[in-house]
């Protein structure tokens, strides 16, 4: 791989994070089938190079086979699938931006809503979102060839999200951080349903999830899949969800302080 491929390469996994000669269920994209070549053609050296390379931007390159999630190989198209993923303990690049998520999910025509509250809210939509991809369909997250199950439909996770408030003000407020996510879930209580379809609006933006063909109805995909088998591999439990539905309140305070009380 000389430097010309590399950076051809690297741009293309840093606009759509996937490389794949012989997708399933969508088009190639421009230039990569090509990106797919040069990558399958790479001996092991080339690859150490290469990630040793996205180790430096704070990533590194997951690599599988297509053929473990029922993508059957075509003749002239590498199938093997290329991800680039956030190397655990590296910093962000410092050209990336940190904050994108939060400010896709700020509604402009209302710009009160403050930084924290945006932050307690995409962590409970974050691993309820999960919890439908994985718990619900007594899914591991080592399965990544069963993504083609993981569905959820906006009015179901609208219903999820409202009943677990509820059971949030029946319990009344606790102490500690926990107090502060009561506070921004119970006060915006009444926007729920705003921020649920902003949110499943950004994450199909993020590429995570995709449109399952009946309105208000969505698929996890193949990306998503596969970040979801690293984190666990990678034994991040707080980004994972809970066994149950009510424990998505515990393991949200988790993954904000970014470990698990055993």
């Amino acid at each position: 791989m000389n430097p010309s491929e590399m950076g051809r390469i690297f741009g293309l996994l840093m606009k759509h994070r996937e490389i794949h000669g012989n997708p399933s269920g969508r088009s190639l994209r421009d230039g990569e089938l090509e990106a797919a070549r040069m990558l399958s053609n790479c001996s092991q050296t080339d690859l150490a190079y290469f990630d040793e390379f996205l180790l430096t931007q704070g990533f590194t390159l997951y690599i599988r086979d297509a053929f473990e999630f029922g993508i059957p190989a075509k003749h002239g198209r590498p199938n093997m699938i290329y991800v680039i993923t956030r190397s655990r303990g590296s910093e962000l690049a410092p050209y990336l931006n940190s904050g994108w998520f939060i400010d896709q999910m700020r509604d402009r025509r209302n710009s009160t809503t403050k930084k924290p509250e945006l932050v307690f809210w995409i962590t409970r939509l974050w691993l309820t979102l999960q919890w439908f991809f994985y718990q619900r369909i007594d899914r591991m997250p080592s399965e990544v060839g069963l993504y083609g199950n993981a569905f959820v439909s906006e009015t179901l996770f609208i219903q999820s999200i409202s009943q677990g408030i509820e059971r949030l003000g029946n319990e009344g407020r606790p102490e500690g951080e926990a107090g502060l996510m009561w506070d921004a879930m119970w006060n915006g209580k009444q926007s729920i349903s705003g921020y649920v379809t902003k949110f499943l609006k950004v994450m199909i933006s993020a590429g995570m999830i995709e449109a399952a063909g009946n309105p208000g109805e969505y698929r996890q995909t193949l990306l998503a899949a596969i970040d979801m088998a690293a984190i666990a591999e990678n034994e991040l439990a707080y980004l994972m969800p809970p066994e149950s539905e009510h424990g998505i309140n515990t393991r949200s305070i988790e993954l904000l302080i970014g470990e698990v009380n055993e």
